[in-house]
């Protein structure tokens, strides 16, 4: 198949940007093979002892396999209604890197939690819905006074979202185990820091202006003034 009719279809009739079409294509077909056939689950969950043995692909496939059907149908219709805008927004391409970006980071740390509190934090994740949560607060953080119909009846403000969903994910943890939240409550930490300047790509930047600044001063210790006969402007040298 060409590249262009597939891109084509992957828009599902011009309805969607092609990478939040691909994405949901891919959510669902894997999903789908994985209740049907199984095996996809093994291959891509997050278990933090794999990755930590070098399987670290599982920082990106956990978040593209869900394993049950409600969450299926919820977790797409998200992507579709709200990724939409977030691609034309952003791009595509920093839409399929912000996606990755929290899959990774979020599932990164989780990792992390898991390896240092074993007894504490739980031992595999799998399903989309830390990276789309990430998601929904920065749509709600990018149009603040657009309104949506939380589940089809209460209408709320991408304001009031940025604070619902934390709150949502709280409440569910709080009945269920923290254990399952981790990637979650992650996710949702980093899209505030993210939209608070703390993003990646400012770090580096920050990071970067900081060595520079250091490099100027090192080299500054090994220059003098000196004046000629007392007079004249000082000069500089090494």
């Amino acid at each position: 198949m060409a590249r262009g009719s597939l891109g084509e279809m992957l828009t599902f009739g011009h309805r969607l940007p092609a990478a939040v079409g691909g994405l949901l294509a891919a959510l669902a077909a894997l999903s789908l093979v994985n209740a049907l056939a199984g095996g996809v689950a093994g291959l891509a969950a997050l278990q933090p002892a794999l990755v930590a043995e070098g399987e670290i692909w599982r920082l990106a496939t956990w978040s593209l396999v869900e394993n049950d059907a409600l969450g299926l149908i919820f977790g797409g219709l998200v992507l579709w209604w709200l990724g939409r805008d977030l691609a034309r927004a952003w791009g595509p391409r920093r839409f399929l890197l912000t996606w990755f970006g929290f899959s990774a980071a979020s599932g990164g740390g989780a990792v992390l939690a898991a390896l240092l509190f074993p007894s504490r934090v739980g031992a595999a994740w799998l399903g989309p819905w830390p990276v789309l949560d990430a998601l929904v607060m920065a749509w709600g953080l990018l149009y603040p006074e657009r309104r949506i119909l939380l589940y089809f009846a209460l209408p709320i403000s991408g304001r009031q979202l940025v604070w619902i969903t934390p709150a949502g994910t709280l409440l569910l943890a709080a009945f269920s185990g923290v254990r399952a939240f981790v990637p979650h409550l992650i996710a949702q930490a980093l899209v505030v820091l993210w939209f608070r300047g703390l993003s990646p790509r400012g770090a580096w930047q920050r990071l970067r202006i900081w060595l520079g600044e250091r490099r100027m001063r090192r080299r500054a210790r090994h220059l003098k003034v000196v004046r000629k006969n007392g007079e004249g402007p000082p000069r500089w040298l090494n």
